[in-house]
């Protein structure tokens, strides 16, 4: 008699809600949306870096979602703001896996926090793309881990041959930040360097929020190097010349594509000037991935976008191609997905993950002149 009567309840509210048309609205809703989760420093001395990403991504969600989304399904942007720091990224992994409407994760900006996180990621199956990760053994962490940028082990070698063979300089020091990324960055260049014949004088690191690199640049200045090598980000390197012009030390200064940033010019001023970097991408490259997307960018910002505004881009084009192929129903089958994708025409080149997750990419040299980058002329 229990059971009837419970039964009969059961019967009542599935007929009031039908009635109601509540339901239906509710399944159908969830069906609408599909989130795609963001972690990068929002806040703090790499602020600018994670803001060029959700400008990048949220631009190419907004084209998707208005050209009717991915089979009818929105693409939701959850941004969480990690600050760069490694235990904020894990922090925001956990808060994404947990959620199953999150399909796929973008980001993070640097090698420590992309490190730090990945066995979440790597246990939930759930594919962690990042436009910037460039440390060599991130995407050996496990089997979903994807990334848009060049490796330090492409690019420090890459370095090391501008510095010794184009630029002719045998007497090299280096600084760099020490944390996984700029360990590796350093690592990669130095033993090209060497290779090449070069005389490394001076590797210095210096810990991450440091602010005084005068004992650095005493050092270093006593050891008068053809050219300073600098694996930092845009803070840390607009700090380091600015306190070198001081001390009238005014080395050739080649550094990474992470100084590509308009905050390098704003920060540094003339202590910036004439620094070299290679980049993945450039406003001017000819190719139509860069072309469309420079038109894209200007139209909506009103500025000239950096390579990580393009790489972050690149990334969400490419987590919409996977989609496209493979749905938005299971997280696990965006891998796939990302794997079978053949020469996507990104704004940094071309990109298939054809042979791993590690897209063979095309460099650019640029510097900066009269307080612009412009590209490199020898």
């Amino acid at each position: 008699m229990g059971i009837c009567k419970r039964s009969w309840k059961l019967i009542w509210v599935f007929f009031l809600v039908a009635s109601l048309g509540l339901w239906p609205q509710v399944s159908e809703a969830a069906k609408q949306v599909v989130k795609v989760g963001l972690s990068a420093p929002l806040t703090g001395d790499w602020a600018e870096y994670g803001n060029d990403f959700k400008r990048a991504v949220q631009m190419v969600f907004d084209k998707v979602n208005k050209e009717g989304g991915i089979n009818s399904t929105r693409l939701e942007l959850v941004v969480l703001d990690s600050r760069g720091d490694p235990k904020e990224a894990v922090l925001i992994a956990e808060k994404l896996v947990a959620d199953p409407e999150v399909i796929a994760e973008i980001g993070d900006f640097s090698s420590s926090c992309s490190m730090a996180a990945a066995p979440i990621y790597e246990a939930a199956k759930m594919v962690q793309l990042s436009p910037t990760t460039s440390h060599q053994d991130w995407t050996k962490k496990g089997e979903y881990m994807f990334r848009v940028v060049a490796t330090q082990g492409f690019e420090g070698p890459y370095n090391a041959r501008w510095a010794v063979q184009e630029l002719k300089k045998r007497k090299i020091a280096t600084i760099y930040i020490n944390n996984d990324w700029g360990v590796d960055a350093n690592k990669y260049f130095v033993m090209e360097a060497k290779r090449l014949g070069a005389e490394v004088l001076a590797e210095e690191a210096f810990t991450p929020g440091e602010k005084d690199f005068t004992a650095i640049l005493t050092k270093i200045k006593r050891l008068n190097p053809e050219l300073v090598y600098l694996p930092t980000f845009y803070a840390d390197a607009a700090a380091i010349l600015n306190q070198a012009k001081r001390m009238h030390f005014k080395p050739v200064v080649l550094a990474n594509s992470s100084l590509f940033s308009q905050k390098t010019i704003e920060l540094g001023g003339d202590a910036v000037e004439g620094i070299l970097i290679p980049a993945n991408y450039f406003s001017t490259d000819p190719r139509p991935g860069a072309q469309r997307f420079t038109k894209e960018y200007r139209e909506l910002y009103g500025t000239d976008p950096n390579q990580f505004a393009a790489l972050a881009y690149d990334a969400a084009g490419l987590l919409v191609e996977a989609l496209k192929r493979v749905g938005v129903d299971d997280r696990s089958k965006v891998r796939q997905g990302l794997l079978e994708i053949r020469g996507f025409e990104g704004a940094t080149g071309p990109i298939t993950y054809e042979h791993g997750r590690d897209p063979a990419k095309e460099l650019v040299k640029i510097t900066i002149k009269q307080g612009k980058w412009v590209l490199y002329q020898p």
